[in-house]
C-alpha cells in the first residue's frame, strides 16, 4: 500500500522518511543512503522516502536514479518538486521522467530563492506557482492520468494517477502572514490538492491550529506533519537563515543550550523529544508524518519510532514539555487546560481606514473594468481601435508604461493582476512573483528576500486590503500561469481582447 492511500485509512498514521530533503547541513553520499533505505524497509514502519528533486548541496546521483533505486530496492519515492528554476514546459517534462519510472507522488512548493544568484549559477525562473502547476495539470488532464512510456521497466499498461501535495505553514508570527498561508491553502485544495504537508515547525500550538482550520473550513483532504530531529547541527543551520521561513522556538533553543553542558545525553533527550512530538501529532489529528534529521543513519529514527510506540496513549502529558508557542498571533483562542487551542476564532485587526492609493485604484477598476462601470463600454470600444492600428497601439501602451509605472512599478508583463493584489504589482513588488498568495519563506513579516529589510509582498498586501475588510480573503479566484507571449504589450487591450486570464471578451452591442 502507498502512503496516500494509507494517509486515508483511520487505522493507519503511516511515517515517510525524509531522505533527500531541500535543506540540509551537508550532502549525503548515494551509499549511505541506499543503507538507510535497506536499513527502513527490514525495519518495516517506513516503505515510503522522500525526495527533493533539486536538494540544496547537489548530489552526485540525481534524484531521478536516486528514486529508481528506491524502487528497485522496494521503496516507494515521494518527490518534491520545488519550481524556482523551472518553466511550465520544463516541470511536466520532469513529471513525465518521474512518473515512466514508476514515482507517483509528489509535494509541490515554489522553492526558495537562491541565497546568492550569481552568472555561474542557474538564475531562478519563478514562472509559475504551486496553484497554478495544480490549475495547469487539470487543464492538460493530467491530473485524470498519465500513460507510462512502453519502455519504462514499470509498465502496468493502463492509465494511472499521480498524487499531488501540497505545502503550508501554520507557524507564521503575524495575522498579515498567517492568514494568507489559509487563504491560499483552500486555493490549493480547490484546484486539486490530494494532501498537505506542514512546513518545518516546532509550535504544538500552531500544529494544532492547522487540525482546527481545516475542520472549521471542512478541508478533509489527509494532513502530515513535517518534524526534524532538533540537534545543535539543524539548531545552527536554522539560526543562520538557512531554511525560509523556519525559525527555531526561544524555549527550545534555550533547551538544546542548555543539553550542550551534557554531550552524552544531549542525542537520548533528543529522541525522546521527537518521539513525543510523533506521539502529540497523531494525537492531534494527524494522518501520517514526515520524519528526518541531518544523518543518513537509520538508527536515529528507529529509536524514535520506538519510542514513540510507547508514548501514544499518554500523548496529552507530553504537552507541557513540547509548550514551545511564541506567536503573536495564533488563529484560535488558548484553551489553558490543554496549552493548545479551543475552536474560538481569534480576534483580528480592526480595518483601517482605505489608503487613498487604494481608494483611487479601485474607483479607477470600477469605473473602467468592471461591466456595469460607466466608462467600461467607451474603454473598451476605444481599445479594440486602437488594436489594430499601429500608431494608436504604441499610443496608448506608452500611456499604460507611464501612468502605471510610476503609479505601481508595473513592468507590462501584459497580464494585469493589480486588482487581485490590493493594487499592487507582484511583478515588481515580489521577487518570486507570486500571484496567489505568500510562499512559505517570510519571518516576521519580512521577506526571504530580504530579511529584516522588506517586509513579506503579501503582508503589504494585507495592510491594503485592510481598508475594505476586517476580515481579509482573496478578491479574485485563482490566477493561472500568466501566457508569456503578453510580456511587453498592453494589459489594457488584452483585457478587452479577452486574451489575458480574465479572458473577458468584450462585446460591443
Amino acid at each position: 500500500m502507498n502512503f496516500f492511500k494509507e494517509l486515508t485509512l483511520s487505522t493507519s498514521f503511516p511515517v515517510c522518511l525524509n531522505l533527500l530533503p531541500h535543506y540540509a547541513a551537508a550532502g549525503q553520499p548515494h551509499n549511505s543512503l541506499m543503507n538507510c533505505v535497506e536499513e527502513a524497509l527490514d525495519d518495516g514502519r517506513i516503505c515510503s522516502f522522500f525526495l527533493s528533486d533539486h536538494p540544496a548541496h547537489p548530489q552526485k546521483t540525481p534524484s531521478l536514479q536516486l528514486a529508481e533505486d528506491i524502487l528497485a530496492a522496494g521503496g516507494e519515492p515521494i518527490i518534491s518538486l520545488a519550481l524556482t528554476f523551472y518553466d511550465k514546459n520544463t516541470v511536466i517534462e520532469k513529471l513525465q521522467q518521474y512518473f515512466q519510472i514508476g514515482v507517483e507522488q509528489f509535494l509541490f512548493v515554489s522553492g526558495e530563492y537562491p541565497a546568492m544568484p550569481d552568472s555561474k549559477q542557474t538564475k531562478p525562473v519563478f514562472d509559475l506557482d504551486c496553484v497554478q502547476l495544480l490549475m495547469l495539470l487539470d487543464e492538460l488532464g493530467i491530473s485524470a492520468g498519465l500513460k507510462k512510456s512502453p519502455e519504462s521497466p514499470n509498465v502496468t499498461g493502463e492509465t494511472q494517477n499521480i498524487v499531488k501535495g501540497c505545502a503550508v505553514s501554520p507557524f507564521k508570527s503575524l495575522e498579515s502572514e498567517q492568514v494568507w498561508q489559509y487563504e491560499k491553502l483552500k486555493r490549493k485544495i480547490e484546484v486539486g490538492a490530494d494532501f498537505v504537508m506542514t512546513q518545518l515547525g516546532y509550535d504544538m500550538r500552531k500544529f494544532d491550529e492547522l487540525v482546527r482550520f481545516c475542520t472549521l473550513q471542512n478541508i478533509t483532504v489527509p494532513l502530515v506533519a513535517n518534524i526534524f530531529i532538533a540537534d545543535q547541527q539543524t539548531t545552527q543551520f536554522i539560526q543562520e537563515g538557512n531554511i525560509p521561513g523556519v525559525k527555531m522556538p526561544d524555549r527550545l533553543l534555550q533547551t538544546l543550550a542548555r543539553e550542550e553542558n551534557e554531550p552524552q545525553k544531549a542525542k537520548e533527550k533528543q529522541f525522546t523529544r521527537t518521539a513525543k512530538t510523533l506521539a502529540v501529532l497523531k494525537g492531534l489529528g494527524y494522518h501520517g508524518t514526515l520524519i528526518g534529521g541531518n544523518s543518513s543513519d537509520f538508527s536515529a529514527v528507529k529509536q524514535v519510532l520506538d519510542e514513540a510506540e510507547g508514548f501514544q496513549s499518554d500523548w496529552r502529558n507530553f504537552l507541557v514539555d513540547l509548550d514551545y508557542s511564541d506567536s503573536s498571533f495564533y488563529y484560535f483562542q488558548k484553551d489553558s487546560r490543554l496549552g493548545l487551542n479551543n475552536n474560538q476564532p481569534s480576534p483580528v485587526e480592526p480595518k483601517h481606514f482605505p489608503y487613498p492609493m487604494y481608494s483611487f485604484s479601485y474607483f479607477v477598476d470600477w469605473m473602467v473594468y468592471l461591466p456595469r462601470g460607466p466608462l467600461f463600454k467607451m474603454t473598451g470600444r476605444f481599445c479594440l481601435f486602437c488594436n489594430d492600428r499601429k500608431f494608436w497601439n504604441s499610443s496608448i501602451w506608452l500611456l499604460e508604461f507611464l501612468s502605471k509605472g510610476i503609479l505601481y512599478g508595473c513592468k507590462m508583463c501584459g497580464d494585469c493582476a493589480l486588482y487581485s493584489c490590493g493594487f499592487l504589482c507582484y511583478q515588481s513588488g515580489c521577487p518570486k512573483k507570486m500571484v496567489n498568495g505568500p510562499c512559505g519563506g517570510s519571518i516576521n513579516g519580512y521577506c526571504e528576500v530580504f530579511p529584516d529589510k522588506k517586509l513579506c509582498f503579501w503582508v503589504r498586501v494585507y495592510k491594503q486590503m485592510k481598508g475594505v475588510s476586517q476580515h481579509v480573503t482573496f478578491s479574485a479566484p485563482p490566477i493561472p500561469a500568466r501566457n508569456s507571449q503578453l510580456n511587453k504589450t498592453s494589459s489594457w487591450i488584452n483585457f478587452f481582447l479577452g486574451s489575458d486570464h480574465r479572458k473577458m471578451h468584450f462585446v460591443d452591442d
